[in-house]
């Protein structure tokens, strides 16, 4: 039996039943599968994209930076050389400017320093500790980045016999005149041996891409040749001879890479649930200061006159 219910319509309860039009209003859109290929997908591209910054590092901002340490080490050696305080020999402290190096004829001029590991060639052109001082009796070796960080040796192939090369210490203007002109393997390390005549080795990667070797220019002082304070030392370390990487720089390397795998996890996460502009913005300065960790680290591992 059916109950009618007395009360007017106006005062009636509502059906239940759908709102009008619900039946015609799509569905909500739901969140993006993240399948195998997918994935993949994603992982690939940012791969490139790191690889392509990388490159892009390499070839802009390494320069920058070497000019900044170019432009503080030439106040620092200006006021040595001023204040007669500027290194004569013995021991010195790695990092120090000791020379000013000038090459007309391929547009060099660099403050070098005390040192060839691959930190200190990231500054300019460094001096090989076991070796004699530029215008001092003996072989001066100096080594010197190829192509990154403003590649200061990088057209030493186009120097040619009888060109001139000069040096500025604190015990005056030293000129040389290139005699030679040569490749040589890894591990033919006689040709940055201490002794010799008084001369200057100029050497740096022999290949901008995949260096197997040195490229080296030697030249001869003229004129008279100067005495070195003793105290000299004898050996250099194996990460000193400009073939490799900095040491330590591979652990790095492995831990700024899961840094950023962390934090692009986080961040993706973080996309899926919160706001994306307050994510973005958050997010983004983290991503590009482990981005820019793993890209200095990256190039410590490089050989060190590359």
């Amino acid at each position: 039996m059916t109950t009618v219910d007395p009360r007017p319509a106006s005062l009636r309860p509502p059906l239940d039943k759908e709102p009008p039009g619900s039946a015609d209003r799509p569905a909500g859109p739901g969140r993006p599968s993240w399948d195998a290929f997918t994935i993949a997908g994603v992982a690939f591209g940012l791969v490139v994209v790191l690889v392509g910054g990388f490159v892009g590092y390499l070839a802009t901002v390494s320069d920058l930076q070497q000019a900044r340490a170019q432009r503080v080490l030439y106040r620092e050696i200006s006021e040595t050389l001023h204040d007669d305080t500027g290194p004569l020999g013995g021991n010195i402290k790695e990092g120090t400017p000791v020379a000013l190096l000038e090459i007309p004829d391929i547009d060099v001029r660099q403050v070098v320093v005390e040192g060839t590991t691959a930190a200190q060639l990231r500054d300019g052109p460094g001096h090989l500790r076991n070796t004699a001082l530029p215008g001092q009796y003996g072989n001066s070796v100096l080594m010197g980045k190829a192509w990154t960080y403003g590649g200061p040796f990088g057209r030493l192939d186009r120097l040619k016999r009888g060109q001139s090369i000069r040096v500025t210490t604190q015990q005056g203007e030293f000129t040389y005149v290139v005699r030679d002109h040569k490749n040589v393997g890894n591990g033919h390390d006689d040709v940055i041996a201490p002794g010799g005549a008084h001369q200057l080795t100029l050497v740096t990667a022999d290949s901008r891409l995949r260096p197997g070797g040195r490229t080296v220019v030697v030249a001869d002082l003229q004129g008279a040749f100067q005495l070195a304070e003793s105290g000299r030392t004898t050996k250099v370390r194996a990460d000193e001879r400009g073939t490799g990487g900095e040491a330590g720089a591979g652990m790095a390397l492995f831990l700024w890479a899961q840094a950023l795998l962390v934090v692009v996890a986080a961040t993706t996460w973080a996309l899926r649930r919160y706001d994306r502009r307050v994510t973005l913005l958050l997010g983004a300065p983290v991503i590009l200061a482990v981005v820019w960790a793993l890209y200095d680290t990256a190039a410590r591992m490089l050989p060190a006159t590359l």
